[in-house]
Protein backbone atom coordinates (compact mmCIF):
# COMPACT_ATOMS: atom_id res chain seq x y z
CA UNK A 1 0.00 0.00 0.00
CA UNK A 2 2.81 2.45 0.83
CA UNK A 3 6.50 2.78 1.57
CA UNK A 4 7.74 1.55 4.93
CA UNK A 5 10.05 4.43 5.75
CA UNK A 6 9.08 6.77 8.60
CA UNK A 7 10.22 10.39 8.38
CA UNK A 8 9.85 12.71 11.34
CA UNK A 9 9.22 16.45 11.24
CA UNK A 10 12.55 18.30 11.56
CA UNK A 11 10.65 21.35 12.86
CA UNK A 12 9.53 19.46 15.99
CA UNK A 13 12.81 17.88 17.20
CA UNK A 14 11.75 17.59 20.85
CA UNK A 15 8.91 15.11 20.23
CA UNK A 16 10.52 12.95 17.53
CA UNK A 17 10.47 9.69 19.46
CA UNK A 18 11.53 7.47 16.56
CA UNK A 19 14.78 9.43 16.59
CA UNK A 20 15.13 9.10 20.36
CA UNK A 21 14.59 5.33 20.08
CA UNK A 22 17.40 5.13 17.51
CA UNK A 23 19.69 7.10 19.84
CA UNK A 24 19.08 4.77 22.78
CA UNK A 25 19.43 1.68 20.59
CA UNK A 26 22.85 2.94 19.47
CA UNK A 27 23.89 3.69 23.07
CA UNK A 28 22.89 0.14 24.09
CA UNK A 29 24.99 -1.31 21.24
CA UNK A 30 27.94 0.90 22.22
CA UNK A 31 27.62 -0.37 25.79
CA UNK A 32 27.69 -3.98 24.61
CA UNK A 33 30.75 -3.27 22.45
CA UNK A 34 32.46 -1.43 25.32
CA UNK A 35 31.89 -4.41 27.62
CA UNK A 36 33.57 -6.71 25.10
CA UNK A 37 36.55 -4.39 24.59
CA UNK A 38 36.95 -3.66 28.31
CA UNK A 39 38.05 -7.25 28.86
CA UNK A 40 41.24 -6.49 26.93
CA UNK A 41 41.67 -2.72 27.45
CA UNK A 42 40.47 0.08 29.72
CA UNK A 43 39.85 2.81 27.14
CA UNK A 44 36.83 5.04 27.63
CA UNK A 45 34.02 4.82 25.10
CA UNK A 46 33.75 7.78 22.72
CA UNK A 47 30.02 7.82 23.50
CA UNK A 48 29.61 9.85 26.71
CA UNK A 49 26.28 8.14 27.39
CA UNK A 50 27.99 4.75 27.90
CA UNK A 51 29.45 5.54 31.34
CA UNK A 52 26.99 8.34 32.12
CA UNK A 53 29.65 11.06 32.12
CA UNK A 54 27.38 13.08 29.86
CA UNK A 55 25.57 14.01 33.10
CA UNK A 56 28.69 14.91 35.10
CA UNK A 57 28.45 18.65 34.34
CA UNK A 58 25.12 18.75 36.17
CA UNK A 59 26.80 17.84 39.48
CA UNK A 60 30.59 18.16 39.01
CA UNK A 61 31.34 18.30 42.73
CA UNK A 62 29.12 15.41 43.77
CA UNK A 63 31.40 12.58 44.93
CA UNK A 64 28.67 9.96 44.56
CA UNK A 65 28.14 11.00 40.93
CA UNK A 66 31.87 10.75 40.20
CA UNK A 67 31.98 7.30 41.83
CA UNK A 68 28.97 6.03 39.87
CA UNK A 69 30.44 7.23 36.57
CA UNK A 70 33.69 5.38 37.35
CA UNK A 71 31.70 2.24 38.15
CA UNK A 72 29.74 2.55 34.90
CA UNK A 73 32.96 2.92 32.93
CA UNK A 74 34.03 -0.47 34.31
CA UNK A 75 30.59 -2.05 34.05
CA UNK A 76 28.23 0.02 31.84
CA UNK A 77 25.64 -2.75 32.02
CA UNK A 78 25.15 -2.12 35.76
CA UNK A 79 21.55 -0.92 35.61
CA UNK A 80 21.28 -0.29 39.35
CA UNK A 81 24.26 2.09 39.25
CA UNK A 82 22.71 3.93 36.31
CA UNK A 83 19.39 4.18 38.13
CA UNK A 84 21.13 5.69 41.17
CA UNK A 85 22.91 8.20 38.92
CA UNK A 86 19.62 9.28 37.33
CA UNK A 87 17.89 9.46 40.72
CA UNK A 88 20.56 11.82 42.06
CA UNK A 89 20.05 14.14 39.10
CA UNK A 90 16.25 13.93 39.29
CA UNK A 91 16.32 15.27 42.86
CA UNK A 92 17.03 18.68 41.31
CA UNK A 93 15.30 18.21 37.95
CA UNK A 94 13.19 21.39 38.10
CA UNK A 95 16.36 23.43 37.57
CA UNK A 96 17.77 21.29 34.75
CA UNK A 97 17.61 22.76 31.25
CA UNK A 98 15.76 21.07 28.40
CA UNK A 99 18.81 19.65 26.59
CA UNK A 100 20.06 18.13 29.83
CA UNK A 101 16.61 16.74 30.66
CA UNK A 102 16.74 14.92 27.32
CA UNK A 103 20.11 13.40 28.26
CA UNK A 104 18.64 12.35 31.60
CA UNK A 105 15.61 10.74 29.93
CA UNK A 106 17.84 8.79 27.54
CA UNK A 107 20.03 7.63 30.45
CA UNK A 108 16.98 6.39 32.35
CA UNK A 109 15.90 4.37 29.29
CA UNK A 110 19.20 2.54 28.78
CA UNK A 111 18.52 -0.36 31.21
CA UNK A 112 15.27 -1.12 29.36
CA UNK A 113 17.09 -1.27 26.01
CA UNK A 114 19.71 -3.55 27.59
CA UNK A 115 16.92 -5.96 28.55
CA UNK A 116 16.72 -5.16 32.28
CA UNK A 117 13.03 -4.42 32.73
CA UNK A 118 11.77 -4.01 36.28
CA UNK A 119 8.87 -2.03 37.78
CA UNK A 120 11.36 0.36 39.42
CA UNK A 121 13.34 0.95 36.22
CA UNK A 122 10.14 1.52 34.24
CA UNK A 123 8.71 3.93 36.79
CA UNK A 124 11.95 5.93 36.70
CA UNK A 125 11.76 6.14 32.89
CA UNK A 126 8.18 7.42 33.04
CA UNK A 127 9.06 9.96 35.74
CA UNK A 128 12.01 11.36 33.73
CA UNK A 129 9.94 11.21 30.52
CA UNK A 130 7.17 13.24 32.17
CA UNK A 131 9.67 15.72 33.64
CA UNK A 132 11.23 16.18 30.18
CA UNK A 133 7.83 16.81 28.58
CA UNK A 134 6.86 19.25 31.33
CA UNK A 135 10.13 21.13 30.88
CA UNK A 136 9.47 21.27 27.14
CA UNK A 137 5.95 22.70 27.49
CA UNK A 138 6.99 25.23 30.13
CA UNK A 139 9.97 26.39 28.05
CA UNK A 140 7.80 26.96 24.98
CA UNK A 141 5.06 28.72 26.95
CA UNK A 142 7.55 30.97 28.74
CA UNK A 143 9.12 32.03 25.46
CA UNK A 144 5.75 32.56 23.79
CA UNK A 145 4.63 34.71 26.71
CA UNK A 146 7.83 36.76 26.52
CA UNK A 147 7.10 37.74 22.92
CA UNK A 148 3.35 38.08 23.61
CA UNK A 149 2.58 35.91 20.58
CA UNK A 150 -0.87 36.28 18.92
CA UNK A 151 -0.97 32.47 18.72
CA UNK A 152 -1.42 32.09 22.48
CA UNK A 153 -5.22 31.94 22.25
CA UNK A 154 -5.23 28.16 21.68
CA UNK A 155 -2.54 27.34 24.26
CA UNK A 156 -3.21 26.57 27.92
CA UNK A 157 -0.93 29.03 29.75
CA UNK A 158 -2.02 28.16 33.31
CA UNK A 159 0.79 27.81 35.82
CA UNK A 160 3.31 29.92 33.89
CA UNK A 161 5.00 32.54 36.09
CA UNK A 162 6.71 35.27 34.06
CA UNK A 163 8.80 36.28 37.08
CA UNK A 164 10.52 32.88 36.87
CA UNK A 165 13.68 33.46 34.82
CA UNK A 166 15.04 29.91 34.90
CA UNK A 167 13.72 29.34 31.35
CA UNK A 168 15.30 32.45 29.85
CA UNK A 169 18.39 30.70 28.50
CA UNK A 170 16.65 27.43 27.58
CA UNK A 171 16.71 26.71 23.84
CA UNK A 172 14.00 24.38 22.48
CA UNK A 173 15.55 24.52 18.95
CA UNK A 174 12.17 25.34 17.39
CA UNK A 175 12.05 28.36 15.08
CA UNK A 176 8.33 28.94 14.47
CA UNK A 177 5.30 29.40 16.73
CA UNK A 178 3.12 26.78 15.00
CA UNK A 179 5.73 24.06 15.55
CA UNK A 180 6.08 25.15 19.18
CA UNK A 181 2.30 24.85 19.60
CA UNK A 182 2.38 21.36 18.11
CA UNK A 183 5.13 20.32 20.53
CA UNK A 184 3.15 21.75 23.46
CA UNK A 185 -0.06 19.98 22.51
CA UNK A 186 1.60 16.64 21.78
CA UNK A 187 3.64 16.83 24.98
CA UNK A 188 0.56 17.65 27.06
CA UNK A 189 -1.30 14.67 25.57
CA UNK A 190 1.62 12.41 26.51
CA UNK A 191 1.82 13.92 30.00
CA UNK A 192 -1.88 13.15 30.49
CA UNK A 193 -1.12 9.47 29.81
CA UNK A 194 1.66 9.22 32.41
CA UNK A 195 -0.50 8.69 35.50
CA UNK A 196 -2.32 5.79 33.84
CA UNK A 197 0.98 4.26 32.71
CA UNK A 198 2.45 4.55 36.22
CA UNK A 199 -0.70 3.00 37.69
CA UNK A 200 -0.50 0.10 35.21
CA UNK A 201 3.15 -0.53 36.06
CA UNK A 202 2.45 -0.54 39.81
CA UNK A 203 -0.70 -2.66 39.60
CA UNK A 204 0.03 -5.06 36.75
CA UNK A 205 3.81 -5.58 36.73
CA UNK A 206 4.72 -7.77 39.68
CA UNK A 207 8.12 -9.11 38.59
CA UNK A 208 11.34 -8.12 36.83
CA UNK A 209 12.83 -9.43 33.61
CA UNK A 210 16.59 -9.57 33.04
CA UNK A 211 18.67 -9.84 29.88
CA UNK A 212 20.17 -13.05 31.28
CA UNK A 213 16.71 -14.63 31.44
CA UNK A 214 16.01 -13.74 27.82
CA UNK A 215 19.32 -15.32 26.78
CA UNK A 216 18.42 -18.43 28.79
CA UNK A 217 15.07 -18.58 27.00
CA UNK A 218 16.63 -18.30 23.54
CA UNK A 219 19.49 -20.77 24.15
CA UNK A 220 17.50 -23.12 26.38
CA UNK A 221 20.45 -23.33 28.77
CA UNK A 222 21.65 -21.58 31.90
CA UNK A 223 25.31 -21.05 32.82
CA UNK A 224 26.15 -21.84 36.44
CA UNK A 225 29.43 -21.48 38.29
CA UNK A 226 30.87 -23.75 40.96
CA UNK A 227 34.17 -24.66 42.58
CA UNK A 228 34.96 -26.76 39.52
CA UNK A 229 34.25 -23.96 36.99
CA UNK A 230 31.32 -23.16 34.71
CA UNK A 231 28.68 -25.60 33.51
CA UNK A 232 25.56 -25.51 31.33
CA UNK A 233 22.16 -26.52 32.67
CA UNK A 234 19.02 -27.03 30.62
CA UNK A 235 16.29 -24.52 31.45
CA UNK A 236 13.13 -26.31 32.58
CA UNK A 237 9.85 -25.84 30.73
CA UNK A 238 8.39 -24.30 33.91
CA UNK A 239 11.15 -21.67 33.98
CA UNK A 240 10.73 -21.04 30.24
CA UNK A 241 7.00 -20.41 30.66
CA UNK A 242 7.70 -18.07 33.57
CA UNK A 243 10.18 -16.03 31.52
CA UNK A 244 7.75 -15.88 28.58
CA UNK A 245 4.97 -14.67 30.87
CA UNK A 246 7.23 -11.93 32.28
CA UNK A 247 8.35 -10.89 28.80
CA UNK A 248 4.76 -10.61 27.52
CA UNK A 249 3.88 -8.53 30.58
CA UNK A 250 6.92 -6.30 30.00
CA UNK A 251 6.00 -5.72 26.34
CA UNK A 252 2.49 -4.78 27.43
CA UNK A 253 4.04 -2.00 29.54
CA UNK A 254 6.60 -0.85 26.94
CA UNK A 255 4.05 -0.42 24.15
CA UNK A 256 2.37 2.43 26.07
CA UNK A 257 5.46 4.67 25.98
CA UNK A 258 6.67 6.05 22.61
CA UNK A 259 10.20 6.30 23.99
CA UNK A 260 10.37 2.54 24.68
CA UNK A 261 8.48 0.98 21.78
CA UNK A 262 11.64 -0.04 19.90
CA UNK A 263 12.76 -1.98 22.99
CA UNK A 264 9.37 -3.71 23.03
CA UNK A 265 9.67 -4.70 19.36
CA UNK A 266 13.19 -6.04 19.93
CA UNK A 267 11.97 -8.11 22.88
CA UNK A 268 9.08 -9.49 20.80
CA UNK A 269 11.54 -10.50 18.06
CA UNK A 270 13.70 -12.29 20.63
CA UNK A 271 10.64 -14.22 21.84
CA UNK A 272 10.05 -15.22 18.23
CA UNK A 273 13.47 -16.90 18.18
CA UNK A 274 12.37 -19.33 20.91
CA UNK A 275 9.93 -21.02 18.50
CA UNK A 276 9.18 -19.58 15.07
CA UNK A 277 5.82 -21.34 15.06
CA UNK A 278 4.44 -19.23 17.93
CA UNK A 279 1.98 -16.46 17.07
CA UNK A 280 2.08 -14.35 20.24
CA UNK A 281 5.47 -12.64 19.58
CA UNK A 282 4.11 -11.39 16.25
CA UNK A 283 0.84 -10.34 17.90
CA UNK A 284 2.81 -8.37 20.51
CA UNK A 285 4.80 -6.69 17.73
CA UNK A 286 1.57 -5.81 15.94
CA UNK A 287 0.14 -4.27 19.11
CA UNK A 288 3.22 -2.08 19.56
CA UNK A 289 2.99 -0.89 15.96
CA UNK A 290 -0.67 0.01 16.50
CA UNK A 291 0.33 2.10 19.53
CA UNK A 292 3.00 3.78 17.39
CA UNK A 293 0.30 4.47 14.79
CA UNK A 294 -1.95 6.08 17.39
CA UNK A 295 0.94 8.36 18.38
CA UNK A 296 1.37 9.47 14.77
CA UNK A 297 -2.37 10.05 14.48
CA UNK A 298 -2.29 12.14 17.66
CA UNK A 299 0.48 14.26 16.11
CA UNK A 300 -1.69 14.87 13.05
CA UNK A 301 -4.61 15.91 15.26
CA UNK A 302 -2.32 18.38 17.05
CA UNK A 303 -1.17 20.18 13.94
CA UNK A 304 1.74 18.11 12.59
CA UNK A 305 0.74 17.70 8.95
CA UNK A 306 3.95 15.85 8.07
CA UNK A 307 2.99 13.03 10.47
CA UNK A 308 0.17 12.12 8.07
CA UNK A 309 2.79 10.65 5.72
CA UNK A 310 3.85 8.26 8.51
CA UNK A 311 0.40 6.78 9.11
CA UNK A 312 0.42 4.31 6.21
CA UNK A 313 4.02 3.09 6.76
CA UNK A 314 3.42 2.44 10.48
CA UNK A 315 0.02 0.83 9.75
CA UNK A 316 1.70 -1.44 7.20
CA UNK A 317 4.25 -2.55 9.80
CA UNK A 318 1.35 -3.71 11.98
CA UNK A 319 -0.26 -5.46 8.99
CA UNK A 320 3.00 -7.31 8.22
CA UNK A 321 3.32 -8.54 11.83
CA UNK A 322 -0.28 -9.79 11.99
CA UNK A 323 -0.17 -11.41 8.55
CA UNK A 324 2.94 -13.35 9.55
CA UNK A 325 1.03 -14.54 12.61
CA UNK A 326 -2.01 -15.48 10.49
CA UNK A 327 0.15 -17.78 8.37
CA UNK A 328 0.84 -19.80 11.54
CA UNK A 329 -2.87 -20.33 12.28
CA UNK A 330 -4.18 -23.69 10.95
CA UNK A 331 -7.07 -22.83 8.61
CA UNK A 332 -8.78 -26.20 8.94
CA UNK A 333 -8.77 -26.40 12.73
CA UNK A 334 -8.17 -23.02 14.43
CA UNK A 335 -8.05 -23.03 18.23
CA UNK A 336 -9.31 -20.68 20.92
CA UNK A 337 -5.70 -19.55 21.42
CA UNK A 338 -5.77 -18.22 17.84
CA UNK A 339 -8.59 -15.77 18.56
CA UNK A 340 -6.18 -12.93 19.43
CA UNK A 341 -4.57 -13.11 15.98
CA UNK A 342 -7.85 -13.45 14.11
CA UNK A 343 -9.85 -10.77 15.90
CA UNK A 344 -7.06 -8.23 16.28
CA UNK A 345 -6.32 -8.47 12.58
CA UNK A 346 -10.02 -7.95 11.93
CA UNK A 347 -9.96 -4.81 14.10
CA UNK A 348 -6.83 -3.65 12.29
CA UNK A 349 -8.46 -3.95 8.87
CA UNK A 350 -11.54 -2.07 10.09
CA UNK A 351 -9.27 0.69 11.42
CA UNK A 352 -7.65 0.86 7.98
CA UNK A 353 -11.08 1.14 6.35
CA UNK A 354 -12.21 3.95 8.68
CA UNK A 355 -8.99 5.93 8.13
CA UNK A 356 -8.46 4.98 4.47
CA UNK A 357 -8.63 8.57 3.21
CA UNK A 358 -6.28 9.87 5.91
CA UNK A 359 -3.75 7.17 5.00
CA UNK A 360 -4.31 7.67 1.25
CA UNK A 361 -5.06 4.01 0.52
CA UNK A 362 -6.14 3.00 -2.96
CA UNK A 363 -9.58 1.48 -3.35
CA UNK A 364 -8.11 -1.84 -4.53
CA UNK A 365 -5.62 -1.89 -1.66
CA UNK A 366 -8.15 -1.29 1.11
CA UNK A 367 -10.64 -3.69 -0.46
CA UNK A 368 -8.10 -6.52 -0.50
CA UNK A 369 -7.27 -5.80 3.14
CA UNK A 370 -10.91 -5.72 4.28
CA UNK A 371 -11.63 -8.97 2.39
CA UNK A 372 -8.80 -10.63 4.27
CA UNK A 373 -10.06 -9.17 7.56
CA UNK A 374 -13.55 -10.47 6.84
CA UNK A 375 -12.18 -13.95 6.12
CA UNK A 376 -10.32 -14.01 9.45
CA UNK A 377 -13.51 -13.03 11.29
CA UNK A 378 -15.44 -15.74 9.47
CA UNK A 379 -12.98 -18.15 11.03
CA UNK A 380 -13.08 -16.43 14.45
CA UNK A 381 -16.86 -16.70 14.83
CA UNK A 382 -16.67 -20.47 14.37
CA UNK A 383 -14.74 -20.48 17.66
CA UNK A 384 -16.54 -17.67 19.49
CA UNK A 385 -19.74 -16.11 18.11
CA UNK A 386 -19.35 -13.03 20.35
CA UNK A 387 -17.25 -11.56 17.53
CA UNK A 388 -20.17 -11.52 15.10
CA UNK A 389 -20.64 -7.71 15.50
CA UNK A 390 -17.09 -7.14 14.26
CA UNK A 391 -17.72 -9.58 11.41
CA UNK A 392 -20.84 -7.57 10.50
CA UNK A 393 -18.88 -4.27 10.56
CA UNK A 394 -16.41 -5.68 8.07
CA UNK A 395 -19.24 -6.94 5.85
CA UNK A 396 -20.76 -3.44 5.85
CA UNK A 397 -17.33 -1.91 5.15
CA UNK A 398 -16.90 -4.18 2.14
CA UNK A 399 -20.33 -3.23 0.82
CA UNK A 400 -19.49 0.47 1.16
CA UNK A 401 -16.27 0.01 -0.82
CA UNK A 402 -18.10 -1.86 -3.57
CA UNK A 403 -20.90 0.73 -3.72
CA UNK A 404 -18.35 3.54 -4.00
CA UNK A 405 -16.61 1.69 -6.81
CA UNK A 406 -19.88 1.27 -8.69
CA UNK A 407 -20.64 5.00 -8.36
CA UNK A 408 -17.24 5.89 -9.80
CA UNK A 409 -17.85 3.62 -12.79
Amino acid sequence: MAATEVKENSKTPNINFFGFQKQITKIAKDIQNHQKKHIFASNKSSNAHVDGRILKALAPENKEVVKLIKNLDKEPGDSLARMRLVNIMMANHKHIHLDDMLKLMLQASIPIYLGDISPNFLQLVVITYRAYLERLTNTHKHQMMSIRSDSLKNVNMSGIDMSDHEYDDDNPHVSDVESAKTEIQVAESLIDDCETILFNIKSRMKSSLSSEEINELITGTKTTSSFFGFSQEKVSSTKQNLIISKAVNAIDMLKQIPLLQAAGIELAKKLGKVDNKLTYPLVMEGRIQMQALKYQQMRVENGDRTARENLAPVFNRAVVAYRKALKLVPKSAPKKADLAVLTEFGNLTHYGFVHRDLMKFTEDGIRALVVLGKETLDTAVTIDDSFEPLQKRLEVSLLQIDETGEQVI
